[in-house]
């Protein structure tokens, strides 16, 4: 079975969350606020989940907008079960 992927920039602040969210979707990325999962390192408790074609693409306009990121996770849920995979630092 397989399973649904996509990632997670964990930020570290709300305002950085929000204003990610706002610049990726002027952007054309499909990226949404999120809690941040309880598995992973909770900065300031939200995250942007993104589709895992968008990493490239959200990362440089972050980085280009100076708004930080403090890492990026890819997620695969299967059923309940969701595993997390830290692929990069910011």
């Amino acid at each position: 079975m397989a399973g649904e992927t996509y990632g997670i920039a964990l930020v570290p602040s709300t305002r950085q969350a929000m204003e990610g969210e706002a610049l990726a979707k002027a952007a054309g990325l499909a990226v949404r606020i999120i809690p941040t999962p309880g598995k992973l390192d909770a900065s300031c408790g939200f995250s942007l989940r993104y589709e895992l074609a968008d990493e490239a693409a959200l990362t440089a306009l972050l980085d280009e907008k100076g708004l930080a990121w403090a890492a990026l996770y890819h997620a695969c849920r299967r059923g309940l079960r969701v595993t997390y995979t830290k692929c990069k630092e910011g």
